[in-house]
Parts: structure tokens; C-alpha cells; sequence
């Protein structure tokens, strides 16, 4: 009996945090193919153990490699004709002819940029990584050329080689420095977590003098910094999905693991490339602005998180409180940085997405269930918010 085929994948950092939810993309899209995954770990990830790992097996059919942008410890070559896909690899760094899967950071840039505008800052700062990775360099200059085209002062931390405790005394400094009511962008959740320590440092407040927005929505460190810290959420299961996708396009569906040469014809120099999106601000903390502890305000969002699928409106909310409509949407704004009508919409949407992807639930009766009045205003609202038809959405992120 022939093996099934399997998809190796080939994670080459160490620590990744988020290996899992890519593995769980690669099981999804090989489960439906009959087809076997299985990991290899960053230390033996060696050019010559995998190379000797492939010529040894004959069920390999492809390979999803988690990469990093300033070492190439596994270019093309170390896979002879077998389909190799690379996650967040700069091709460049590869020859340009690599199949990867990659960050739209121009989209989260712009993500981060809308949502740290909603608390209508003075001005806004940028922390980058204290390596010159491409990824979060494109992030930065993503950010940097939105908040010039908006007008606004933009402060970017300056990046030097320096050890950790330099850069954190140097980064409490600058911290110190910025003007009332900035908004931060760091580029992943680390660097927020970096900003929100030395902002405790310099005795800064986060909330009430500066906001902090990060990205990937890693609950391990946004939930246990002080503040909280809110964050762009991006889809790394998809990211391993669409990767087994990629190879799977390549050999076929149904195909069996072919001889070296055969490879070798079929893919010669493959490239293509896909990119991963934003999904939607998850909100915490640090975007709340100087009424977060007004006891109507905490009730308010809680309202909200019970009720935005039952129909609640901005409206029947504010009369629920004893002051002028005007007045509460004010005080809401202050305290959570954004309107009323942003976090119902938050709300239901963050419902959208867990039917679509974890249930059957028919698409046509999904505005009912979340809250919107019709199902064409849902229809906008989606596409606008993610660049694609719900039904779409739902075929690449499934997870039943």
C-alpha cells in the first residue's frame, strides 16, 4: 500500500508562538485531502538534516517552512523538486522565486492607523523591532505615511544594536518625552509589551496620556501586561491553511508523492505569493481614554456585549443613562476611544466571524442572528471590513 502523502512542516524559529495555529491551517487543508502532517522542530532544521530527511522518504509531498528575514537557512535548493511554500520569507532573500505566504503589512498598518485615530489623538508614535526586519519595516512606513497624510506629528522610536536593558532605559526616555494624549503603534505585541513596561518606568499613563495598539493578538502577552494591551488580530491558522493550499495546487489534490525528476518538471522555480490581512482590532486597556473608570462607561460596554446581537442601537443605549445623548456619546468616545456605534459593530462582528467559521449556519441568516438589520447592509459591512464575500471568507477559514 502506497503512504499518504505528508506535509512537513519546517519551523526554523525558535520559540514561535504561533506554531500551533499554523499547524492547526496545515491539518485543516491536508484533513480534507486524506493526507498526513507532520512537524519538524527549528533544531533539526539544518540544511543537511533536511536534506537527508527527504531523500530518505518518498510520502513527502510538500513542505511549509517558517522563515525569518535575515537568515536564509533553507533556501529552495535544500528541496530539490519537492513544493516548498515559506511563511513571511522575503523573496529576495531567495532569488524572488519562492512560493510563500505572507502579512499584508500594509493593511494592518492602515488597521492600526484607523483604530488609534478613532480616540482622536494629537499625535501619534511609532515603535518599530530593534532588528530591520522587512515585515515590521513596512509596517512603519505603512504607518508613517498615514499619519502625515492625516497632518499629524509622528515620533518613531530610532532603532540601534544595543543590549536589551539599553534599549529599555532608552525607550523609558522617549516615552517620557511624548506629548499628552499620543497614540502608539508598536509592530507585533512584544514591542507593545516593551512600550507599555517603560512607560510604567517613566511614570506615563496608559490610558489616560498615551494609547498603545500592537499586533497578532497574542492573549499570552496582551492579557497579562498592565495595562491590558489591545491589538490587531491576524489570522495564522489561515496562514498555515492557505500554505497547504499552495502545495496542494501544485501536486494536485489527490495526487501521490512523485520521484525527485518528476518533481523537478512539474516545478521549476515555483513562485507565487499570497497575503494574509488584518481581521479586527480586539480592544483592551490601553486604547481607553481618561473616563475608562466612569462606572456608566463599564456598564455601557458590558450592555454591549450582551445585547449588540439582540438588536441594541446607539440610541436605546444612551437612554438608558441619566444624561443627554450628546453627552453620553462624548464620554463613551473619551473613555474607550472610539463610538458607540463602533463597538456594537465590533461586537456583532466578532460574532460573524465564529459562525462562519465554527458553525454551518446559513449565511442568508446570519444578520439576524448578529444583529444587523438586513443582510445586505452585513454584506457591505464585511467586504468593506475584510476584502471578501462571507461566503468566501467562510470556505478559507472554516473550522469545523
Amino acid at each position: 500500500m502506497k503512504p499518504h502523502p505528508t506535509i512537513l512542516y519546517i519551523n526554523v524559529i525558535y520559540g514561535e508562538r504561533f506554531r500551533e495555529m499554523v499547524l492547526a491551517g496545515i491539518r485543516r487543508y491536508a484533513t480534507a485531502c486524506g493526507w498526513n502532517v507532520e512537524a519538524l522542530q527549528w533544531r533539526d532544521s539544518r540544511p543537511n538534516m533536511v536534506s537527508a530527511l527527504l531523500a530518505a522518504r518518498r510520502d513527502i509531498a510538500g513542505c511549509v517552512i517558517e522563515a525569518t528575514d535575515d537568515v536564509v537557512r533553507l533556501p529552495p535548493r535544500v528541496f530539490g523538486g519537492i513544493p516548498a511554500v515559506y511563511l513571511h520569507a522575503v523573496p529576495s532573500l531567495y532569488g524572488g522565486r519562492i512560493a510563500r505566504v505572507a502579512s499584508d503589512n500594509e493593511a494592518i498598518a492602515g488597521a492600526a492607523f484607523r483604530e488609534l485615530s478613532a480616540g482622536r489623538p494629537k499625535a501619534f508614535a511609532l515603535v518599530g523591532l530593534r532588528s530591520a526586519f522587512a515585515w515590521s519595516a513596512e509596517r512603519e512606513r505603512a504607518f508613517r505615511k498615514l499619519a502625515k497624510e492625516s497632518g499629524a506629528p509622528c515620533a518613531s522610536f530610532p532603532r540601534r544594536r544595543e543590549k536589551d536593558s539599553d534599549r529599555a532605559d532608552r525607550l523609558a526616555a522617549w516615552v517620557a518625552r511624548l506629548p499628552r494624549q499620543t497614540a502608539i503603534f508598536a509592530v507585533n505585541d512584544n514591542t507593545a509589551a516593551e512600550v507599555a513596561e517603560a512607560a510604567r518606568i517613566a511614570h506615563r499613563a496608559i490610558p489616560r496620556e498615551l494609547t498603545l495598539l500592537g499586533v497578532d493578538n497574542n492573549t499570552a502577552i496582551c492579557e497579562a501586561s498592565k495595562p491590558t494591551i489591545s491589538s490587531i488580530s491576524i489570522d495564522h491558522e489561515r496562514s498555515g491553511y492557505l500554505a497547504a493550499k499552495l502545495i496542494g495546487e501544485r501536486i494536485g489534490t489527490t495526487a501521490t508523492p512523485k520521484t525527485t525528476a518528476a518533481r523537478k518538471a512539474d516545478c521549476p522555480g515555483c513562485s507565487s505569493s499570497l497575503a494574509i490581512g488584518p481581521l479586527l482590532a480586539v480592544r483592551r486597556d490601553s486604547t481607553r481614554g481618561s473616563g475608562r473608570r466612569e462606572p456608566f462607561i463599564l456598564e455601557a460596554v458590558e450592555m454591549i456585549r450582551r445585547e449588540a446581537s439582540s438588536g441594541l442601537t446607539a440610541a436605546r443605549l444612551a437612554r438608558r443613562f441619566p444624561c443627554s445623548r450628546s453627552l453620553f456619546y462624548l464620554r463613551f468616545r473619551e473613555a474607550m476611544g472610539h463610538s458607540v456605534l463602533d463597538e456594537i459593530l465590533n461586537v456583532r462582528l466578532e460574532k460573524v466571524f465564529t459562525l462562519l467559521s465554527q458553525t454551518d449556519t446559513p449565511i442568508g441568516a446570519i444578520a439576524d442572528f448578529c444583529g444587523f438589520r438586513s443582510a445586505i447592509a452585513l454584506k457591505w459591512i464585511f467586504r468593506k471590513r475584510t476584502g471578501m464575500s462571507m461566503r468566501e471568507w467562510r470556505a478559507r477559514n472554516s473550522k469545523k
